[in-house]
């Protein structure tokens, strides 16, 4: 096993970059196996790599010794040159220090990036069947989210963002992230964000969230209504890595909005659910009368297989749930923390309470079901 793993780091390469291979041979050198002590050695340097990749992970304990069962069982056995070969050749970049060269200009350059993912900014909806189901669900969503209106749920909170993951919108008042806009205003209401359930939001939208448990494949556990309101501009920026699709189901209030995806503007339709690629830069613009909605579903690459899927869940899984117990404990210790320091999840939560009416909410009378008797 680990002189295979050393020859997947010496020469396996080649596929992902040439220069990332040259790179990994020109610091590992031929090793006899069954030679004690050179084995010693070898075997010291593959763990001290995969240890690395596992510690910028944050995985630990149980699930720490999975990660190493499956490197050993799945990635590096031979089924793993089918059904393992992306993340494969991804563990190999990362064990060497280095970051898949994708040759994608407005691409996010990142070490989650996967390689030899097909990068297309929008995706055809030919192949991918069961957004028409999506689609043919508008009606019924679209309803559950103007009774929430009518019944006057307090579901959304203000988008905001550490600066640190490259939004480099609006500065608030109350010094909470940014806001990832220049003018106008964005809010949301989550529906499941980074393998969280909020609670009280899906049970105002149970179609909704039926919906996306029937019909999304593999769904991200990232869902959530998004709100624009007129005159706004969403900064350019780009997601986090090309390992997931962003999937919209157009709402309402479209009229004259656009969304550009790398060099693609898009004008959504209401009822017309597409895909595209968010680690491409993009960004969006709202000139029209209402305020824009859309349902936002995530859902892992298509081109991941399923245990490439199951392992890389398992490293996302241990960092969010070591942010969370972060927080948790600063919570349980009372800690005050500084609008500038919080983290993601502390931005997330202590938003949720920061809008206080509904006067952004800007609809047509005709389609607004508070002004019906």
């Amino acid at each position: 096993y680990y002189y295979y793993l050393l020859l997947l780091l010496k020469s396996n390469l080649s596929s992902v970059s040439a220069m990332s291979a040259d790179a990994v041979a020109s610091n590992a050198s031929p090793i006899d196996p069954h030679v004690g002590p050179e084995r010693c050695e070898l075997e010291a340097r593959i763990h001290k790599a995969l240890d690395r990749v596992l510690d910028e992970w944050l995985v630990t304990g149980i699930h720490r010794a999975a990660a190493q069962k499956f490197v050993k069982d799945k990635i590096c056995a031979e089924a793993g040159k089918e059904d393992c070969l992306r993340v494969r050749q991804w563990l190999l970049l990362r064990m060497n220090g280095k970051v898949w060269d994708h040759g994608q200009a407005l691409m996010c350059k990142s070490p989650d990036n996967i390689p030899e993912l097909r990068a297309l900014p929008v995706w055809p909806s030919e192949s991918m069947s069961w957004l028409a189901e999506v689609s043919a669900r508008h009606s019924e969503v679209l309803q559950e989210l103007l009774e929430s209106k009518a019944e006057g749920a307090k579901a959304f909170q203000p988008y905001r963002d550490p600066g640190s993951l490259g939004h480099l919108g609006r500065k608030p008042d109350d010094g909470l992230g940014v806001e990832g806009v220049d003018r106008g205003q964005w809010n949301v209401s989550y529906l499941f964000l980074n393998h969280k359930r909020f609670e009280d939001n899906c049970s105002r939208f149970p179609k909704t969230v039926q919906m996306i448990s029937e019909v999304f494949p593999r769904h991200y556990s990232h869902a959530f209504f998004s709100a624009l309101t007129p005159g706004s501009h969403i900064l350019k920026h780009t997601g986090p890595s090309n390992r997931m699709l962003r999937v919209w189901l157009p709402l309402c209030g479209l009229d004259g909005f656009k969304l550009r995806v790398a060099d693609q503007i898009l004008e959504p339709k209401p009822g017309e659910a597409f895909a595209w690629d968010h680690s491409f830069e993009h960004e969006a613009w709202h000139e029209g009368e209402e305020t824009r909605f859309v349902l936002i579903v995530d859902i892992w690459h298509p081109d991941l297989a399923d245990p490439e899927v199951k392992f890389l869940s398992t490293l996302q899984n241990c960092r969010l749930r070591a942010g969370r117990a972060m927080l948790d404990q600063a919570i349980e210790e009372g800690l005050e923390r500084k609008p500038e320091d919080c983290t993601y999840y502390e931005i997330v939560e202590k938003a949720r309470h920061l809008l206080t009416d509904d006067e952004w909410w800007v609809i047509s009378a005709e389609r607004d079901p508070t002004t019906k008797p």
